[in-house]
């Protein structure tokens, strides 16, 4: 399983990533909002951990 992770927080994204692969799940992470589009609309992923506030586009406008 596929798992990009899209949150501004480093340290949070390392450490859910970190549990997610220990869980042996393939896991990719993004720390602006803009490049986290650009993951999302170029790689097919099974699920997508999203923070809503973040910097550049918010997890709203990712959503759209």
């Amino acid at each position: 399983m596929k798992i990009l992770v899209i949150e501004d927080s480093i340290r949070l994204a390392d450490t859910i990533a970190e549990t997610l692969q220990n869980e042996n799940y393939q896991v990719y992470t993004a720390h602006d909002g803009l490049t986290g589009y650009e993951h999302a609309s170029t790689g097919i992923y099974d699920m997508i951990i999203l923070d809503l506030m973040l910097p550049g586009v918010d997890g709203f406008e990712i959503c759209r």
